[in-house]
């Protein structure tokens, strides 16, 4: 008994979970194996263990897969992105991607590759995993909806986990044919490049009435020192449009921060356009005329009207 408890007490301090090493450590093999046996060790991994009492978590999957794997493998899809803090539905199941020829192994779900390139792996708090870029690509080949391809999009481009410029070439790298869900990316990524579902529909927007793409996130400096990050700057021009919800911000110390921010862009001779949600979403035709006036000639779409 007392043998059982310091191995409880081994996987307490482990997040749950021991190794074939930690109880060999503490009893003899047979003692080890008539314990898996009566169901009391659950294998998580090969050669990795949960006590039955200890619930499974993907942390204790990943963790486990991962100690496993090595160099082998990496997570794999919404794992992967999930490991990254992205915005994801939580995994059934930790998956791990590895390189064509591995053999299916007990306990992990595993997927197969023969365009494995450590380019495409890192490792973040202890773990390798896939790049953000190649995790979004692999889950969309695996049939993850709209609605949550564009918010782990979204998420990952705020995290700074990846970049637009960076998640559409490596979808041109690895986008051959009879990979589904490609086509789908494709389009998802006409509109990514902004923080939210807001900068989404906006740039949305944009693109429907025919304008050029503005760059997305900009930093303003002044003397080496950030002035301001704005959402969108359309190429060419000075006109900055604000979609983010600034406007909400209530205290005196949020309005003075804004205000100041918004003399440093004005002064260095920007237009600063801000449209709330509700704009965009529910009055899209006044953003679009706001935004048209503001523009000159050359930006603006062949055919527009603007009212005065």
């Amino acid at each position: 008994m007392e043998r059982s408890l310091s191995l409880v007490e081994v996987g307490n301090r482990n997040g749950g979970l021991v190794t074939d090493s930690d109880a060999l450590g503490l009893m003899g093999p047979e003692a080890w194996r008539r314990r898996q046996d009566g169901g009391l060790w659950l294998e998580v991994a090969p050669h990795h263990y949960r006590h039955v009492a200890t619930p499974l978590t993907f942390d204790m999957q990943a963790r486990a897969g991962a100690a496993w794997l090595g160099h082998r493998g990496a997570l794999f899809g919404s794992s992967a992105l999930m490991w990254l803090g992205v915005e994801v539905p939580t995994p059934d199941h930790a998956e791990f991607l590895v390189p064509r020829g591995r053999r299916s192994i007990r306990s992990l779900v595993l997927h197969t590759t023969t365009r494995w390139d450590e380019r495409d792996v890192l490792r973040h708090k202890g773990l390798r995993t896939t790049t953000a870029a190649r995790a979004i690509i692999d889950w969309a080949t695996q049939g993850a909806s709209a609605r949550d391809l564009e918010r782990a999009i979204d998420s990952a481009i705020r995290l700074r986990r990846t970049a637009l410029s960076r998640l559409t070439a490596r979808l041109g790298d690895l986008s051959g044919s009879g990979r589904g869900g490609v086509v789908l990316l494709r389009e998802l990524l006409l509109d990514s490049g902004g923080e939210s579902y807001l900068e989404r529909r906006f740039l949305q927007l944009v693109r429907r009435v025919g304008l050029r793409r503005p760059q997305t996130q900009v930093v303003f400096r002044a003397n080496g020192t950030t002035v301001a990050r704005v959402d969108f700057r359309f190429p060419g021009t000075n006109v900055i449009v604000e979609v983010s919800g600034r406007l909400g911000h209530s205290s005196d110390s949020d309005r003075r921060k804004d205000a100041r921010r918004r003399n440093h862009l004005q002064q260095a001779g920007q237009i600063v356009l801000e449209f709330t949600t509700a704009d965009v979403i529910e009055t899209p035709d006044h953003v679009l005329h706001v935004l048209i006036r503001s523009l000159p000639d050359t930006q603006r779409p062949r055919g527009s009207v603007v009212r005065v």
